[in-house]
């Protein structure tokens, strides 16, 4: 664990309205923000942004945030980069398909601010 400002926090939502509010808050507690209205372009932004943390938004067009999962697990890459599943269908069965597809945790939406960023603080 390091101190907040050095840390990046890669958002993937295709919900702009969500991004926008996660960027906000995630700036104002001193963490650098990279964005993405998809999961496909997260998935390039892993490779060549190297961010501390995920934060994954489940049900996006064309590629899905399990999807996302799938195949970064699949990558080669330097070290295991932790995912926060951040998603309005908290299901049973989302939250397990996460866990098991390697996700360290699951908030829903509406997300609490505070719950948020307690978990990231605990994860990075």
């Amino acid at each position: 664990m390091h101190a907040p400002g050095k840390q990046k926090v890669l958002v993937v939502d295709d919900s702009s309205t969500n991004v926008v509010l996660l960027d906000a808050i995630l700036n104002k507690e001193g963490y650098e923000v990279i964005t993405s209205l998809s999961a496909k372009e997260g998935l390039k932004y892993i490779s060549s942004m190297d961010p501390d943390l995920v934060l994954l938004d489940l049900l996006m067009p064309e590629v899905s945030g399990f999807d996302f999962m799938k195949t970064y697990n699949n990558m080669d890459k330097k070290r295991k980069i932790p995912v926060i599943v951040v998603s309005a269908v908290g299901t049973p069965e989302n939250k397990k398909l996460s866990k098991e597809l390697g996700a360290v945790s699951f908030i829903n939406k509406p997300v609490d601010i505070a719950e948020l960023m307690n978990l990231i603080k605990q994860t990075i």
